[in-house]
C-alpha cells in the first residue's frame, strides 16, 4: 500500500475517502471528519488556505507539526479533481529530510578531507621550495665556477642537478598551485598589459626548448597590440604549459605551433603540434587533475597537472580550454578568456 494516506475530500473539506497504508504514531483520518481537523498544530488557518489555493490556482501544498513547536514533518498536498472534490495526499517526511540530512553531512565531510589534503599539499609544496631553491642555487654556482675552477667531469654533475632541479621545482609548482585552486585560495592579480609582452617572454623562453627537441615552431604574429585585463603570470603559464605538453607530445621533425589573437572581448590562445594525438578516450578525461594520455614515457614525462592548471586558470578568467584531436595527426588545445579591454596597433614586438 501506499505510505502515508490518499484522500478524495469534498470542496467543503469533508473527508470522502481514504486509503494507504497509514503513518506511525497518527490517528487515521476518518470519514466523515474535516480535513483541518488531522492539523491541529498546524497554523490558524493554513489548511483552509491552502484548500482556496488548490480550488483556484488547482494544486496546493503546505506542512505541519504533530505537536506544538515541533517541525514540520507532515506534509499535506492538495490537487483539484472532477466533480469540484480535491485529491489529497499526507506523507511524513522524516525519512526523505533524514537521507537529506546524511548526504549533506556526508558531502561536508568529503569536502573538508579535500580541503584538508589541498592545505597540506600547498603547506608541503612550499616548504619543499625552500630547500630546492638553494640546492639550485648552489649547483648553479658550481657549473657558472663562481667559487672556484672544478673538474670538467664535476661541472657536468652540476648541469645534470640544475636540470633536475628545474623540473622538480616545475613539479612543485604545478602541485602548490593546483592545491590553492582545488582549496580555493589562488586569487588572480589581474591588471591591465599587452598580452604580445607576456607571450613573447615564453616565446624566449621555450623556443631553445623547441630546437633541442628537433622541432619546427611557428610563433604568433605580434603586430597588433593586445590589450587585455588579466592576471599576466596566468597567462604565461597557460602558454608554458601547453607548449611544454606539445613538445612533449611531438617526435623530431614535427612541428609545434603557438597562436595568439583577438577576437572581439575574447583574447584566444593556441598551441597546435603535429605529434602523436590523443585517443578521443582519453581526450574526455584530459583536464582532470593527474590524468595523463599517452605511452609510459610520454606520461613519465610528467604529473599530469599541466592541462588542469590551464582548464582552472581559464575558468577563472571566465573562460574554457577547448581541446581537438587526432592520433598520429596532431593536437590543438584553445583557451578562449574574455579579457580584451582595447587594441591599438603599434610595431611587432623583438622575439629574439
Amino acid at each position: 500500500m501506499l505510505p502515508g494516506w490518499l484522500l478524495q475530500v469534498a470542496e467543503t473539506g469533508r473527508i470522502l475517502g481514504v486509503w494507504g497504508a497509514g503513518i506511525g504514531g497518527l490517528a487515521a483520518p476518518r470519514i466523515g471528519g474535516h480535513l483541518a481537523d488531522l492539523f491541529p498544530f498546524a497554523p490558524a488557518g493554513s489548511v483552509t488556505q491552502a484548500l482556496d489555493l488548490a480550488r483556484a490556482t488547482g494544486a496546493a501544498r503546505t506542512r505541519s507539526p504533530t505537536e506544538p513547536g515541533g517541525a514540520d514533518w507532515l506534509c499535506l498536498e492538495i490537487a483539484r479533481a472532477a466533480g469540484g472534490s480535491f485529491a489529497c495526499r499526507i506523507s511524513d517526511l522524516r525519512p526523505v529530510t533524514g537521507r537529506e540530512a546524511e548526504l549533506a553531512a556526508a558531502l561536508a565531510g568529503s569536502e573538508a578531507r579535500s580541503a584538508g589534503k589541498s592545505r597540506f599539499l600547498a603547506s608541503l609544496s612550499h616548504e619543499l621550495r625552500t630547500p630546492l631553491n638553494a640546492i639550485m642555487g648552489f649547483a648553479d654556482a658550481m657549473r657558472e665556477q663562481a667559487l672556484g675552477p672544478i673538474p670538467q667531469r664535476y661541472k657536468g654533475y652540476a648541469e645534470l642537478i640544475h636540470e633536475s632541479g628545474e623540473l622538480l621545482l616545475e613539479l612543485i609548482s604545478d602541485v602548490l598551485d593546483m592545491s590553492r585552486v582545488e582549496a580555493e585560495r589562488f586569487e588572480l592579480h589581474p591588471e591591465v598589459f599587452d598580452a604580445r609582452e607576456a607571450i613573447a617572454a615564453v616565446v624566449r623562453l621555450m623556443r631553445g626548448q623547441v630546437e633541442r627537441a628537433g622541432l619546427a615552431f611557428a610563433a604568433p604574429d605580434l603586430r597588433g597590440r593586445i590589450e587585455v585585463f588579466a592576471d599576466r603570470r596566468a597567462l604565461k603559464q597557460m602558454a608554458l604549459n601547453l607548449l611544454s605538453n606539445a613538445i612533449k607530445a611531438t617526435p623530431p621533425g614535427g612541428r609545434v605551433t603557438l597562436a595568439l589573437r583577438a577576437e572581439g572581448r575574447d583574447l584566444v590562445l593556441g598551441v597546435s603540434d603535429t605529434g602523436r594525438g590523443i585517443p578521443p578516450e582519453d581526450l574526455e578525461r584530459l583536464g582532470r587533475p593527474f590524468e595523463q594520455a599517452g605511452d609510459p614515457e610520454q606520461k613519465a614525462a610528467g604529473a599530469g597537472l599541466g592541462l588542469s592548471l590551464v582548464k582552472a586558470f581559464a575558468g577563472l578568467h571566465g573562460g574554457e580550454l577547448v581541446l581537438s584531436s587526432r592520433p598520429w595527426e596532431g593536437t590543438e588545445a584553445m583557451v578562449r578568456l574574455p579579457v580584451i579591454v582595447g587594441q591599438q596597433t603599434q610595431p611587432e614586438l623583438d622575439l629574439a
